[in-house]
C-alpha cells in the first residue's frame, strides 16, 4: 500500500486541471485514470475566458466563433454575426492533452488503473491491484453511470454524426425530438461538420437506427440525409446537478457531480470545481478546516447561482410547446438581437419573448 496526500479518480478536464494545480503546490497525489491514453475524442465550444484559463494555443482552435444561427420548429430562422471571435470550436481530446502536456512529473498520472474499490472510512482507493491510503478523495471519474446517485440523475442522450460539409455554429430547437436539449451543427476543420442532437426521453435501448431517423427529422438538418457519415458517436449526458458533492474527506466533481441544464458537461464547469476543490484541499492539509463537506455551500454560492438561471430557461423551453417556439422566432425575425454575446444573447431574447407569449396565451 502507498499513501498520498490526494487521490484523484478520472483524468479528464477536471481531474486533471486539478492535477495540475496539486503538482504547482507540491502536494503529494495521485491521478488514477482507467484508459491507457490521455484524451476522448468529442468536439465543444467553449467562451474566449476559458481558453485563456486552460491555457490553451492557438493551434488547438478548429474554428473560431463568429456567426450563430437557430432555427425553430418550423425551420424559421434568427442568427446574428459578430465582427470578432465570441468563441472557439475545440475537441476535447485535444483540451486534455494540452493540460496532460503542462503537467511535469507524468509518473503522478497512473493510465490502466481502472478503480475498482473506494473505502470512505479508511480512505482507501483500490486500483488494478494498487491500494492507496489517503487524505482527500476526489471523484472526478466523468462517466455518468458509475454511481448509483446519478442513475437517477437527469440525463440526456446525445447522438452525432460527422459528416463532410461547411456549416455555422447552428442550434435547433424541437421539442417533439429534442425535449430536455436541441439540436446542433458545429463546424470543425477540413471541410467536415457535425450534426447531432439530444433528448431527455431517450432511453439506452434504442437503436442507431431509429437515432439517424430521428436526426433527419430535425427542421434543418434533414438536408444533410443523403451525406455518408465519417464518424458516429452517442452516450449520455448528465444535464441536473447531483447531491451531495461532497463529504468530510471526499467531494465530486465534473461530470460524476452533474451537468449544466443547457449545456449538459461542460469544460468550464470542470475547471471551476477543480479550482474550488483545490481550494479547499490546501486549507485541509493546513489545517484550516477539519471536513470538506463545506464544498456544497461554496459550489452553491460561487457557480450554483447560474445552474439556477439555466434550469428556470430548461424548464421554460420545455415546458413550451412547439408552435409557441414558433412564434417567438417569427417575431424576432428580421429584427436586432439585442446584446453583445452570440449564442447567450439569442437564448436571451428568445427566453424573454417566449415568456411575453407563454404569460398572454393566443
Amino acid at each position: 500500500m502507498i499513501e498520498k496526500d490526494v487521490v484523484v479518480i478520472g483524468a479528464g478536464v477536471a481531474g486533471l486541471s486539478l492535477s495540475k494545480m496539486l503538482e504547482k503546490s507540491n502536494i503529494d497525489f495521485v491521478t488514477l485514470e482507467k484508459n491507457y491514453s490521455i484524451g476522448k475524442y468529442g468536439n465543444r465550444i467553449i467562451n474566449k475566458e476559458i481558453f485563456r484559463k486552460l491555457d490553451m494555443e492557438t493551434d488547438d482552435i478548429i474554428r473560431p466563433i463568429k456567426k450563430m444561427k437557430f432555427y425553430s420548429p418550423s425551420e424559421i430562422k434568427i442568427s446574428k454575426e459578430s465582427a470578432i471571435e465570441r468563441g472557439y470550436v475545440i475537441n476535447l481530446r485535444d483540451v486534455e492533452k494540452r493540460i496532460y502536456s503542462q503537467i511535469e512529473d507524468k509518473k503522478n498520472i497512473a493510465l490502466n488503473h481502472a478503480v475498482n474499490g473506494i473505502d470512505l472510512k479508511e480512505s482507501i482507493v483500490s486500483a488494478n491491484g494498487m491500494e492507496v491510503k489517503t487524505k482527500i478523495i476526489i471523484i472526478s471519474s466523468g462517466c455518468v453511470n458509475n454511481f448509483e446517485s446519478i442513475k437517477n440523475s437527469k440525463r440526456v442522450l446525445c447522438y452525432t454524426k460527422e459528416i463532410p460539409s461547411e456549416d455555422d455554429i447552428t442550434v435547433i430547437l424541437n421539442n417533439e425530438i429534442a425535449h430536455g436539449f436541441y439540436g446542433w451543427v458545429i463546424p470543425l476543420s477540413n471541410g467536415n461538420i457535425e450534426i447531432g442532437f439530444g433528448s431527455d426521453r431517450l432511453g439506452k435501448d434504442i437503436s442507431k437506427a431509429s437515432l439517424s431517423e430521428m436526426l433527419y427529422k430535425l427542421p434543418y438538418l434533414h438536408k444533410y440525409k443523403d451525406i455518408r457519415p465519417l464518424r458516429e458517436l452517442g452516450g449520455f449526458i448528465p444535464t441536473s446537478i447531483i447531491t451531495p458533492m461532497s463529504g468530510e474527506n471526499w467531494i465530486k466533481i465534473g461530470d460524476v457531480s452533474g451537468g449544466e441544464p443547457m449545456m449538459g458537461g461542460s469544460i468550464h464547469k470542470c475547471f471551476d470545481e477543480a479550482k474550488l476543490s483545490f481550494d479547499l484541499i490546501k486549507r485541509m492539509l493546513n489545517g484550516e478546516i477539519r471536513s470538506l463537506d463545506i464544498y456544497d455551500n461554496i459550489w452553491g454560492n460561487k457557480i450554483g447561482s447560474d445552474i439556477k438561471k439555466q434550469e428556470s430557461i430548461r424548464n421554460l423551453i420545455d415546458s413550451s410547446k412547439n408552435t409557441e417556439i414558433d412564434r417567438v422566432f417569427l417575431s424576432l425575425v428580421d429584427k436586432e438581437i439585442e446584446g453583445e454575446g452570440l449564442i447567450n444573447n439569442i437564448f436571451k431574447n428568445i427566453i424573454t419573448n417566449l415568456q411575453k407569449i407563454k404569460a398572454r396565451p393566443m
